[in-house]
């Protein structure tokens, strides 16, 4: 059997302030590192065959608060959050004044639409799915996945063949955990944790 726990990185000023980060490399707020040790303490009695995050900051750091230093940790470009370009650093507000079009467009077509230098959804649910094929191919046990929350919908989008457009549905606060487990080529989300009290 594989179990596949997924966590998002913890709060930072993107989060806070509600702007687009991406590939913008912030780290956690004071408020993130919090949420984050509350997520290790549910965390805390897995023992896991291999760790997996994304190479930003935001996700180092919450890897790096949340497993003891005798794990390593591989870092994959796969799993990076979605680049948004130049509409990095915005918030809708600023969005629907400087690109009017654009969101608009994104809105008639939010999995294929780019962002000025960025990526589609689609690209990124590209990349997931390669990282996805190199956990298919380990062997049984426990995987911890420290990525973003567009990381985490792809993965849902993949595992489970939801819509798109249905994953826009589920609430993944910063330091949410969503486990999955896999026997016998048959898969189960099994849990979805949000921290919104903290």
């Amino acid at each position: 059997m594989k179990e596949i726990i997924l966590l998002r990185h913890g709060d930072t000023d993107a989060t806070e302030n509600h702007y687009f980060a991406g590939w913008s490399d912030i780290p956690l707020s004071k408020k993130g590192e919090k949420r984050i040790e509350a997520a290790k303490e549910i965390l805390k009695n897995y023992e896991y065959l291999e760790i997996w995050s994304s190479p930003l900051i935001r996700t180092r750091q919450t890897a790096q608060i949340v497993v003891n230093s005798t794990y390593s940790i591989h870092y994959t470009d796969d799993i990076k959050e979605r680049s948004f370009g130049e509409w990095e650093g915005k918030n809708w507000e600023a969005l629907e004044y400087d690109f009017p079009d654009q969101v608009t467009k994104w809105r008639e077509n939010p999995l294929e639409f780019t962002p000025p230098q960025g990526e589609s959804y689609a690209d990124v649910l590209r990349r997931v799915k390669r990282f996805w094929q190199i956990l298919q191919g380990k062997s049984n046990g426990t995987f911890l996945v420290v990525t973003h929350a567009g990381v985490i919908r792809c993965l849902l989008i993949l595992l489970t063949g939801m819509a798109f457009e249905n994953s826009l549905h589920l609430l993944l606060d910063p330091g949410v955990i969503v486990k999955f487990r896999e026997d016998s080529g048959f898969l189960q989300v099994t849990g979805i944790i949000n921290h919104e009290d903290l």
